[in-house]
């Protein structure tokens, strides 16, 4: 029985030897493909605000990766996953989210420490603790000194958690400077421009700020051609709200119609 058994591996192995191709690529990413593909259709749908299938995208994301024990992957889904929490309001299962990407980072060798650190700064503000929020985007800001695109978003968080530190003259650098990155196709993370669009139009209309009408015209082009109809209707409500406070009735009409539309409304 042995002697059978040991010629029946031996067989197998003449058989692996003699195979018609020779591998010099040692590794298999089936799963590891499947993971990122899942977590770009998590990030997708979570731009579009469609939180419960994001989460579902995520777990299938962190499943496969899990079945190669891809500790990255596994950490950034459970932090995406985190993400969606605390923009649902659902704290404590964000907080249980983060633990368990921790938990890789303290085990494996990952890359997830700032990501960790940017999660937990929004938890703690929308837990309202603003001085442990600013110093964990302050850290992230130094980190990130040297990376352009990383450092402009974590200022502008920062400047989210603390209204009051917005420079308006370094807000419109840091936008002509990702405007170029794009220009140039070295922009990795068109998220982040985004976030920067939206929020110069949302602070400025919320602060009597000049330049409205250009921020709100570059930011319902930038949506528009990611075709992200969620955020088009946010720019659409501010553009109804500022034209009808400066007396443009029949444009904020123009807005206000546009956003019913895309709201679903007749």
């Amino acid at each position: 029985m042995i002697r059978t058994s040991a010629l029946a591996v031996l067989w197998a192995l003449w058989l692996s030897g003699c195979s018609s191709a020779p591998e010099r690529d040692y590794q298999v990413t089936t799963y590891q493909r499947q993971a990122a593909a899942w977590l770009a259709q998590g990030d997708r749908k979570r731009q579009q605000g469609a939180y419960l299938q994001a989460l579902a995208y995520y777990d299938n994301a962190y499943r496969y990766a899990s079945k190669r024990h891809d500790a990255e992957q596994m950490g950034l889904a459970r932090l995406k996953q985190a993400a969606v929490h605390i923009r649902q309001g659902q704290l404590e299962r964000a907080e249980r989210r983060i633990v368990q990407a921790e938990v890789f980072a303290r085990f494996e060798q990952t890359k997830l420490a700032p990501a960790i650190d940017f999660v937990r700064s929004k938890l703690a503000f929308a837990r309202g603790d603003q001085r442990k929020a600013l110093a964990l985007v302050a850290k992230l800001q130094t980190q990130f000194s040297e990376q352009a695109e990383k450092h402009i978003y974590y200022r502008w968080v920062g400047w989210q958690y603390a209204p009051a530190t917005l420079d308006w003259s370094q807000a419109e650098l840091d936008i002509a400077q990702l405007a170029k990155l794009k220009a140039d196709k070295s922009l990795n993370n068109i998220e982040i421009q985004s976030f920067v669009l939206y929020h110069n139009v949302l602070w400025r209309t919320a602060s009597g700020q000049s330049g409205v009408e250009q921020a709100l015209d570059t930011a319902i082009r930038h949506f528009a051609s990611l075709e992200l109809s969620n955020w088009l209707a946010a720019c659409f409500k501010l553009a109804a709200q500022y034209y009808d406070a400066a007396g443009e009735a029949e444009r904020a009409q123009y807005y206000q119609a546009r956003l019913t539309e895309l709201s679903g409304g007749d």
